[in-house]
């Protein structure tokens, strides 16, 4: 019998982009809960000692995942900026729907550190690109604080997206024979 042969890993490249996009896939594939840091090495063909000196941890990774997210998601809102809340507001929910493992995590206090610098720039990108929004939600409705205004809007807005996510969207939609599509809702929802 011949001795088994150990195949090696060597990596080239980027190991932390590499160690990104194997969390990444497999958020996708399998969820939050699969996310672990053997399963994320094993993916792309490092020990689970490689992710050390680019995270520290699991929770540094996701941290720098959600952070990739909130990147994605500011280049996705910033060109609708200009046409106003509904636009924006589809963009969102739209980001969701086509990356609904990544904008899950994004979310996930209990698994990412959000006190870690670049994902608190990055989600602080984000936030004060409804700034704007608000101002124009505010102009609608001056009998609310800006406060009230901005957590109304991204009430309405992110509650779409987690229902898209959930697959409970289309049941809203399709209800009480109306045929809505997600322009629609979303309008009646940010008047």
């Amino acid at each position: 019998m011949e001795p088994q042969k150990v195949k090696k890993n060597y990596h080239h490249g980027d190991l932390r982009a590499a160690l990104l996009r194997s969390a990444r896939k497999l958020l996708e594939e399998q969820g939050v809960a699969a996310l672990g840091l053997r399963a994320i090495t094993r993916r792309a063909g490092v020990s689970s000692a490689a992710a050390t000196p680019h995270f520290g941890n699991l929770t540094g990774l996701l941290s720098a995942l959600a952070t990739v997210g909130y990147e994605e998601l500011a280049a996705a809102l910033e060109p609708a900026l200009a046409e106003g809340t509904h636009a924006t507001g589809l963009v969102y929910v739209r980001f969701a729907i086509g990356n609904p493992g990544l904008f899950t995590l994004m979310f996930r206090s209990d698994v990412i550190d959000r006190a870690d610098p670049a994902l608190v720039a990055s989600s602080d990108r984000t936030s004060r690109m409804f700034t704007q929004l608000i101002d124009e939600l505010a102009e609608r409705q001056p009998q609310q604080t800006e406060a009230g205004t901005r957590a109304a809007l991204w009430g309405k807005v992110h509650g779409l997206a987690v229902l898209a996510i959930d697959g409970l969207l289309d049941a809203l939609l399709t209800s009480r024979g109306e045929g809505l599509s997600l322009e629609d809702l979303l309008e009646d929802a940010l008047r």
